[in-house]
């Protein structure tokens, strides 16, 4: 009960906390407040056991148990990255619980096996649903990248964006060229050698995403498609780009990439934004 109590009062004080621009790391959950209009969110590299929650149960088409790995350290490296080429923070949120209890790229039907563990999945996603609820007062554009890892290509990077419906205002305003030209993320991974799939000459609204990796929860929840969402996509990094070897070179393309997006595409935004830290109203 008392530790019932305490993720609920952890949860009223999120917004206060994250007001000032600092960050909050919860026991499993990392948050950082940014100063750009890039929302970096990691749902499957979690390493933490999750105390007083029980296993997942199988449910849902797809039941997943095993982590992305290194994703989380994925995602923190290419919001470094993006740091020491800008001089500014991105936001971020990494889950850090295991997702054999938790699974925060699932409804929440699906993402745990009973109450107990709902406190943290709901802390995720308060988070997220801040983060974007801010940038969108503060920014005309901004984009949510959900980091993932997948085996089934091992040396590629998939794009899941629901077939173009989570960037529908990108689209709208900056035509397909933000999701497969040059100085989109796809086609600056493609120019350093990358395999991208599907490939940057099919259209951002072919169905021609692969399956499975279209996008899942997040994208759903956040992408542009909703009237209260920004412009989202998921990222899936092969296994081979994920290891121990080469994770620190794939962090310092994903940061360039995310970075030479953001200046074709979202800069002159940031330019007229609010002073970190402050919430316009």
């Amino acid at each position: 009960m008392v530790r019932a109590l305490h993720r609920l009062l952890l949860l009223s004080i999120l917004p206060v906390l994250l007001i000032s621009g600092a960050s909050f790391a919860r026991e499993l959950i990392l948050v950082e407040a940014g100063e750009l209009p890039i929302i970096l969110t990691a749902p499957h590299g979690g390493r933490e056991e999750v105390p007083g929650c029980s296993l997942r149960t199988p449910t849902g088409s797809r039941f997943v148990t095993g982590a992305d790995l290194n994703t989380d350290l994925l995602a923190r490296d290419i919001a470094g990255e993006i740091t020491r080429l800008t001089g500014k923070r991105p936001y971020l949120v990494i889950a850090r619980f295991q997702r054999r209890y938790i699974d925060a790229n699932r409804r929440a039907d699906e993402a745990y096996a009973e109450s107990g563990c709902a406190a943290d999945y709901d802390f995720y996603h308060a988070a997220i649903r801040r983060f974007v609820d801010e940038v969108r007062a503060k920014y005309p554009a901004a984009m949510l990248f959900d980091i993932h890892g997948q085996a089934a290509y091992r040396d590629s990077i998939l794009r899941g964006t629901h077939h173009g419906a989570a960037v529908t205002r990108l689209l709208a305003r900056a035509g397909a060229p933000a999701v497969t030209g040059p100085d989109s993320v796809f086609g600056q991974f493609a120019k350093m050698g990358y395999r991208i799939i599907p490939a940057n000459d099919t259209a951002p609204t072919d169905r021609v995403e692969a399956k499975n990796y279209t996008g899942g929860h997040t994208v759903l929840l956040y992408g542009s498609h909703n009237a209260d969402g920004i412009d989202t996509m998921q990222l899936e990094f092969g296994r081979d780009l994920r290891g121990q070897i080469v994770i620190g070179q794939t962090a310092k393309d994903g940061g360039q990439a995310v970075v030479a997006f953001y200046r074709r595409y979202l800069e002159q935004s940031s330019a007229t934004a609010a002073p970190a830290g402050v919430l316009s109203r």
